[in-house]
């Protein structure tokens, strides 16, 4: 497709692209004081993540093994493995100034939050909770199960959203990037919530579970049943992780990879 097809087809697109498009005429960035570096309830009940599990498998092996599972088994995963994800996914990696996280991030200014729609994990009730990766711990926002159907409708009828063990749902504080990066920010954030996930599904196929990205929900709908405010923070990305049914080809053929020889 040439950019006069693509500026046609899709203007809404067209208008985004060319919108943060950088030029040599911008103006410099403006140093702004460092956001906060993550979303915290005090009043929240709190539980604490339990040490993680150790991931021996090679890179390149979990690279070529990494494939999308849309058929889940209901067994619940540990809740060693989910804080194993968490840490991956988006967790603090030392303890300098920086709090540098598992990812790269446009300015070291972090703009992700992760909540957690929890359908079975062992020893954490289910209900959608918060991941608070400076404090390593997770708050609770709802203390009882999402009905299926309600997630499986959320995720525009994708029934492997609710036949998950736990959908990870990335979303974005807009001003920690946008206020020194301006609308070019907006593509950083897009850009850290593919390293999140990626970091995550990698680290699932060490584990030996199956897992799935999700791009399709109902941004508003997903985001009231978080509880975020959408004037400032947005959903932009969800990753669904369980165990792989046996027998099922397409969601065994990851671990096949991994034992192959």
């Amino acid at each position: 497709m040439t950019m006069t097809a693509f500026r046609t087809a899709q203007p809404l697109a067209w208008t985004f692209h060319r919108g943060t498009v950088r030029r040599r005429s911008d103006n410099p960035q403006v140093l702004q004081p460092r956001p906060e570096p993550g979303r915290e309830d005090p009043s929240a009940p709190w539980i604490k993540l339990p040490p993680s599990l150790r991931v021996a498998a090679p890179l390149a092996d979990l690279v070529r093994g990494r494939v999308s599972c849309r058929v889940f088994r209901d067994e619940p995963i540990g809740f060693a493995e989910l804080a194993t994800l968490l840490r991956a996914g988006y967790g603090v990696t030392d303890d300098s100034a920086m709090l540098d996280r598992a990812v790269p991030s446009g300015g070291g200014l972090y703009p992700l939050e992760v909540s957690l729609l929890v359908r079975s994990v062992d020893g954490l009730p289910a209900g959608i909770y918060h991941y608070v990766p400076l404090a390593d711990g997770l708050e609770r926002v709802r203390g009882k199960a999402v009905p299926e159907p309600l997630i499986r409708n959320l995720f525009l009828g994708q029934p492997w959203a609710a036949e998950a063990a736990v959908v990870l749902v990335f979303s974005a504080v807009c001003a920690r990037s946008l206020g020194k990066y301006g609308d070019r920010g907006y593509r950083y954030l897009l850009l850290e919530a593919g390293h999140a996930a990626q970091n995550v599904v990698l680290t699932a196929t060490g584990l030996g579970l199956g897992s799935v990205n999700l791009g399709g929900f109902f941004d508003d709908e997903l985001s009231g049943l978080l509880r975020l405010d959408v004037e400032s923070e947005i959903v932009l990305y969800g990753t669904a992780i369980g165990h792989p049914t046996p027998g099922n080809r397409i969601a065994r053929r990851g671990l096949d990879r991994l034992t192959d020889g």
